[in-house]
């Protein structure tokens, strides 16, 4: 942490969620250009994307990492114009900044004895931010893509020299992420399942991508015929609801297949209501594939169109729609692109790194570039998990390696947790919430799929991979630290990890590097000294329909509820009681 010696360093709250009308809050502490902090408020409250929650633990999380009180910030940086955004669709503002921000962090909380000064940032200006300060690079093209922002849902924009300067946006009713909400909700998987359904859709075969006239593509942009391009909603902030039912309308007249229509029922197994659907959804994965295959030539278009105007190379990506790595693995191969940089928190959570960089920024920091990693979140000690470990009552050894401990586990077939440092944002597992196998045999997918994760068997899972095995495995050196875009994978490849190659002969990689996550990358290495080959199967610890774990507390109860083999927390090991049916080889 800088010592403000000369009161000139810039310390920045970004924020994201607002009470009762928001998704994924979150908040990040930037201090003098560097992000210091970042969490998401569902880690936190274990309700998934926190819907309309504001970021309260979140923020007191980030203040407390910084050793700060809201005294000491300067700026509190929204991720969303929120005056804007209320006035625009006819709802009622505070009279005042200091009414908003009692509202959002009210002093009950957050006791100060003077306010920081209040900012709301354009929601696409915050993802573009969150892209091009954080990527690094000095000039780059920007396609922020998303549900939508306060006005539009597209933005293609230029950054140069530090500056952000927005070319064009389409409206929200031309919105390409609740196009493809409107087809996961006709599938069945629900509109919020966007990652469900590019899974489901590397098993089909594309159809008519302009879903029977609703859509027209150019070389270099595309138009929505069944959604008018000025829709406006009043009394509610986005104009989702209304252009989801658009497109449903028209999916019906248009598709052989009738929706896959579901209840919400309880379900006495788990004791929670679920969603049960009519179909399978496994069986609308041709419609699957059409949506991600018309999401592709879209945005495609919009690429080179972006690209030929700016005369850019490098391209930037945010906005949630970047989450959708199939996409982005197309994007990265397009001659025209030689650089890309798809920023990892792409979601609404990112949009509080972004308003934070963005507000430092304006004030002249120099904004510390992403170098791999995104672990900004909490962390415990050894003694701290000891005592957590002894007051739980759970048996645990500590190994003199544990690296070669969990390795030992999982080359005997086995499935670990795997909770090391400090927590990361955004719903990738990077190695530090994650649960790991050996991608080999195959079964292995469906072992964790089904019995592990109870979610759909047809679910694919990405590898985490020594960086000097990349080009064996996947054919390229570059480094590809984010699991946010899919490659081809080698024949090598293909044999040494059939659970995490997607049935399109593509994977979703993370390339581990030993200077940026030295532990992680020897507990790679540590299994390749098992299996011949530095690569493990690597996903979210969580169950289904939870947030990542993020406590030593939440991976003790995750592990004792899911029939995990072992859970490396920190540097103490748990592994279940032989015999008992999650065991490897029980």
């Amino acid at each position: 942490m800088p010592t403000d010696l000369w009161g000139l360093i810039m310390r920045v709250l970004g924020v994201n969620g607002w009470p009762g009308a928001s998704h994924d809050g979150a908040a990040c502490l930037v201090v003098d250009g560097e992000v210091v902090a970042l969490a998401e408020e569902e880690r936190f409250t274990r309700n998934k994307h926190a819907y309309g929650e504001a970021p309260l633990h979140a923020a007191a999380y980030c203040l407390a990492e910084g050793g700060l009180t809201l005294d000491d910030i300067d700026v509190v940086a929204h991720g969303w114009d929120l005056p804007t955004l209320f006035a625009d669709r006819g709802l009622d503002w505070f009279d005042s900044d200091a009414a908003a921000l009692e509202h959002l962090l009210p002093k009950a909380l957050f006791p100060r004895s003077r306010d920081p000064r209040l900012t709301f940032v354009n929601h696409h200006i915050a993802h573009a931010a969150s892209a091009y300060h954080l990527s690094g690079r000095d000039r780059g093209a920007i396609l922020v893509l998303d549900g939508q922002g306060e006005n539009e849902s597209t933005t293609l924009a230029v950054g140069i020299d530090g500056e952000i300067k927005t070319l064009r946006a389409h409206t929200p009713g031309w919105s390409l992420g609740y196009f493809y909400a409107a087809v996961c909700e006709y599938a069945g998987l629900g509109a919020d399942a966007a990652g469900k359904m590019m899974g489901l859709a590397s098993y089909g075969t594309p159809g008519d991508l302009g879903f029977g006239g609703a859509f027209g593509f150019t070389d270099e942009d595309f138009t929505i015929g069944v959604v008018p391009p000025d829709l406006r909603s009043t009394g509610t902030t986005d104009e989702e609801t209304a252009t989801i039912r658009y497109w449903l309308e028209h999916l019906e007249k248009t598709l052989p297949e009738a929706p896959n229509r579901g209840v919400r029922r309880f379900d006495p197994r788990t004791g929670r209501y679920g969603k049960a659907t009519d179909r399978d959804p496994f069986e609308y994965r041709d419609i699957a594939a059409t949506a991600q295959a018309a999401l592709e030539r879209a945005v495609t278009g919009l690429v080179r169109g972006l690209l030929r105007e700016t005369g850019e190379t490098t391209l930037l990506i945010a906005g949630g729609v970047g989450f959708n790595a199939t996409l982005n693995g197309k994007i990265m191969r397009m001659p025209e692109v030689q650089d890309l940089f798809v920023q990892p928190l792409a979601g609404d959570q990112g949009v509080s790194l972004g308003a934070a960089v963005w507000a430092a920024a304006q004030e002249g920091d120099r904004i510390r570039p992403m170098d791999g990693s995104v672990a900004w979140g909490p962390q415990w000690s050894p003694d701290e998990i000891r005592r957590i470990l002894d007051a739980s009552g759970t048996p645990y050894t500590e190994p003199a390696d544990i690296a070669a401990a969990t390795a030992d586990v999982l080359a005997a077939g086995g499935v670990s947790g795997w909770f090391q440092g400090r927590a990361e944002g955004g719903p990738r597992a990077l190695g530090h919430r994650s649960l790991v196998a050996v991608p080999d045999p195959e079964s292995t997918r469906d072992r964790v799929n089904v019995r592990i994760k109870d979610r759909e068997a047809w679910r694919p899972f990405a590898p985490s991979m020594q960086e000097e095995a990349a080009e064996a495995l996947i054919g390229t050196a570059t480094p590809l630290p984010y699991m946010i875009v899919t490659t081809p994978v080698t024949e090598a490849g293909a044999a040494a990890m059939p659970a995490v190659v997607h049935s399109d002969r593509t994977t979703r990689p993370q390339t581990v590097s030993a200077a940026v996550d030295p532990l992680y990358h020897r507990l790679i290495g540590a299994v390749g000294g098992h299996t011949g080959t530095p690569v493990i199967m690597n996903t979210s610890f969580n169950g289904r329909d939870e947030p990542v774990v993020c406590s030593p507390r939440d991976a003790l109860a995750t592990f004792h509820r899911l029939p995990l083999d072992a859970l490396a927390l920190g540097p103490f090991l748990i592994r279940r009681p032989a015999g008992f049916p999650g065991e490897a080889g029980a």
